[in-house]
């Protein structure tokens, strides 16, 4: 029986993305929503879809933020966590560089060049943009914009889609 996937981002920009068997994608932005919106858009999903599957980024704090950006963000992700398990939605984790892996190829990566504290030169990837276009690619039809309205390419929304495709890939 086919899978429906979803996949959250969980940053504070982050979207949730549900990915159904048909192919049919919809997603919500989690900035848009309060806690209740988001649990009440989850328990609806495990309401209306059978032999569903979550995927949801594993996080950790950033060195040199905020004590309370961080502690904000760690209880957001830990609120998803407690909704998903209370709704009894299977959920694995996944590390950033570990789906980032599995769907970026060579075509996708976007460098940019950086210096060290000791001024040293060196190619780092741009996340963002290396997933901007591996979506783009993977992708083509949909529209990673927040709303018809935004011209640019929001990067909680390809994110989350991305995530999804991670798991579809690994049968998850």
């Amino acid at each position: 029986m086919p899978k429906t996937i979803l996949s959250i981002d969980p940053g504070s920009k982050g979207f949730i993305c549900l990915r159904e068997p048909n192919e049919t994608f919809t997603w919500w932005a989690i900035e848009k929503m309060d806690l209740p919106e988001i649990s009440k858009v989850l328990l609806d999903i495990k309401n209306t879809h059978d032999n569903l599957i979550c995927c949801i980024e594993e996080v950790h704090a950033v060195f040199g933020s905020a004590a309370s950006s961080t502690f904000t963000f760690g209880f957001n992700v830990g609120y998803l966590h407690g909704i998903l398990a209370a709704s009894h939605i299977p959920f694995v984790t996944v590390q950033p560089k570990k789906w980032q892996k599995c769907v970026w190829i060579n075509g996708d990566m976007v460098y940019k060049i950086k210096a060290d504290k000791n001024g040293k030169l060196r190619k780092e990837t741009n996340t963002k943009e290396s997933s901007i276009n591996c979506a783009k690619r993977l992708f083509p039809d949909l529209d990673f914009r927040m709303s018809s309205k935004c011209s640019k390419i929001h990067d909680g929304k390809v994110d989350a889609t991305l995530i999804g495709e991670y798991a579809r890939r690994n049968n998850l």
